[in-house]
């Protein structure tokens, strides 16, 4: 598959984009998971220091009444590392382009 100069400027040009926005996601993402982490922690400490028993038994009460904040915070941390493997995919792409468009630039000056 060949493509002419324009079709890989435009290539590159809209990977280079997609990297923009995909960086902002990542900020708003790590945002999130911040946020949901301590959301989770203090739902657990609160929930831990109102229950009556051992430690160990106030420990596994509290992570049973906060699974579902514990849940939330895990899926955000998640949905971090998967836009940080978006970019690194868009970066790998990126490389990619550059090097085809290194190999046509030379293409299109010898013919």
């Amino acid at each position: 598959m060949s493509l002419t100069p324009e079709q890989l400027i435009s290539t590159l040009s809209q990977i280079s984009r997609d990297i923009d926005e995909t960086t902002k996601d990542l900020v708003q993402l790590d945002r999130k998971a911040v946020e949901a982490r301590a959301e989770y922690r203090v739902e657990f400490a609160g929930v831990f220091l109102n229950c009556e028993g051992s430690i160990e038994l106030r420990k596994r009460l509290a992570e049973i009444e906060t699974q579902s904040a514990y849940l939330k915070a895990e899926i955000a941390e998640q949905e971090l590392r998967a836009a940080g493997h978006s970019i690194r995919a868009l970066r790998d792409r990126l490389d990619v382009g550059r090097s085809l468009n290194a190999l046509a630039r030379m293409e299109w000056g010898t013919s």
